[in-house]
């Protein structure tokens, strides 16, 4: 009678529990563009400080080899020195670089489920921006489910994975210095338009004297302070990195000559609507980028701090925030594009309603709760978002690259130090030269296409 019982319980038990779970990733809990945006930067966020945990902790999650189903992620040849030929062993076989294949495991679990997001929201439709900014419990049972499957996965599968991953992670550095160059621009756009509007100044008048443009001045300040910082960053190079070595004289010595001509451009004839801030912001990310590249570059006689196995975390750390800000530059400027088509001009009983997942009526009283929940439900307007999953499955592949130093650990075998390479420094050196090239276009773009619209 106690097992009868026991068992009917159970049953109800587990009946209520499954029926709360379909309740809960049904659930389309339609966000704002602006809170969708947010959501998903924070699940690339979360997905590297897991990376990065997992990678130092050398964890494998190879829960295959566990179990007997897969072969082990550390290889020990026999005696004739045979058995450890496969792909994942030709890409990564020591305790040092044991993590990548939970790094990997993470990534492939991310970018498999923003390729999802890709397909499943390509046409524009209703029904792709309610995927997009609603069902948040499902997607993060999805995101679980394909990482649950990786981690029975084979080392092999994530091995090609990985030269999959370097393929399309350096696209998400070109769009990270695309939406770099796009800050520049926009932050210059918003300084002098404070000033045409005579918005305060940090709570200070700014509707005085026409000539005492606050707004400028701070610009000024700014444009001063990013230039001396960058010229600043070139001496420390040359001093601290050996002059001799031609790597180190490339990196540094061809950012000094791209930024000055850059500056020059800028201010010149050329480029009308050219901006010294623009221009020295440009300088000081571009030194970044050549310290960046002198530091990753793993050979003694060119980098004395080598062997230096203090500050590297840090850096890959800025790296990580640094990519993140990308992300979230583009998904805010993604949800500004997508919000000039929000309102729709739909009304709910004859009253006119806001489509932000906000509903007002006329009278200024709040609907009732079924009824805000439906007329949202109905004003979702219809949209693509194939191009901003692309670039979040671009994302997952570069926090793949990033965490695990692009999966070239195996080059360098006399430093303790991650994050060093001679991928990790050319393609540094790569990112730095595009970012300059990007931004001498923009500067010359409307003069060699005069017939263009760039607005």
């Amino acid at each position: 009678m106690g097992s009868c019982l026991g068992s009917c319980a159970g049953s109800c038990l587990g009946s209520c529990a499954l029926t709360a779970c379909c309740k809960l990733t049904g659930c389309s809990c339609i966000a704002s563009p602006t809170c969708a945006n947010l959501m998903y930067v924070a699940i690339i966020t979360a997905a590297t400080i897991a990376s990065l945990s997992l990678r130092y902790t050398n964890t494998d999650l190879n829960i295959g080899y566990d179990i007997g189903t897969q072969p082990p992620s550390v290889c020990v040849p026999d005696a004739q020195g045979n058995g450890c030929d496969s792909i994942a062993y030709d890409l990564c076989n020591s305790v040092s670089c044991q993590g990548y294949w939970a790094v990997y495991r993470v990534s492939f679990a991310l970018a498999g489920f923003f390729f999802l997001m890709m397909v499943l929201t390509c046409g524009t439709s209703q029904f792709s921006s309610t995927l997009h900014r609603g069902y948040w419990f499902g997607k993060v049972l999805v995101i679980l489910a394909i990482l649950a499957g990786a981690l029975f996965a084979p080392n092999d599968m994530f091995a090609a994975y990985a030269w999959v991953a370097r393929i399309g992670a350096p696209l998400f550095v070109v769009y990270q210095v695309i939406c770099f160059i796009d800050f520049g621009y926009t932050l210059n756009e918003s300084l002098l338009a404070k000033d045409d509007n005579n918005d305060p100044f940090f709570c200070c008048a700014n509707d005085g004297d026409p000539g005492a443009k606050k707004w400028t001045a701070f610009m000024l300040f700014l444009t001063i302070a990013l230039f001396s910082s960058a010229m600043t960053g070139i001496v420390l190079l040359y001093h601290f990195y050996p002059t001799e070595c031609a790597f180190n004289n490339a990196a540094t010595t061809t950012t000094l000559v791209f930024s000055v001509l850059n500056l020059g451009i800028t201010i010149s004839p050329l480029a009308e609507h050219g901006s010294v801030l623009v221009g020295s912001l440009i300088f000081l990310y571009s030194t970044y980028l050549a310290f960046a590249t002198v530091s990753a570059y793993p050979e003694e006689q060119c980098n004395p701090f080598v062997q230096d196995s203090g500050d590297d975390k840090a850096w890959l750390i800025l790296s990580c925030t640094m990519a993140s800000a990308a992300v979230a530059w583009m998904a805010y400027k993604m949800g500004k594009k997508m919000g000039g088509n929000m309102m729709t001009g739909k009304e709910v009983d004859g009253k006119s309603v806001e489509t932000d997942g906000i509903v007002v009526v006329d009278s200024g009283q709040p609907s009732p709760e079924a009824h805000v929940a439906e007329a949202a439900a109905e004003q979702v307007p219809e949209a693509s978002y194939l191009n901003y999953h692309f670039i979040m499955c671009l994302a997952s592949l570069y926090v793949a690259m990033l965490v695990t130093d692009w999966g070239a650990t195996s080059e360098v075998t006399s430093t303790q130090r991650h994050n060093v390479g001679y991928a990790s420094a050319w393609l540094l050196m790569s990112a730095n030269w595009v970012c300059q090239l990007l931004y001498l276009w923009t500067l010359i773009a409307r003069r060699m296409c005069p017939d263009r619209d760039f607005d």
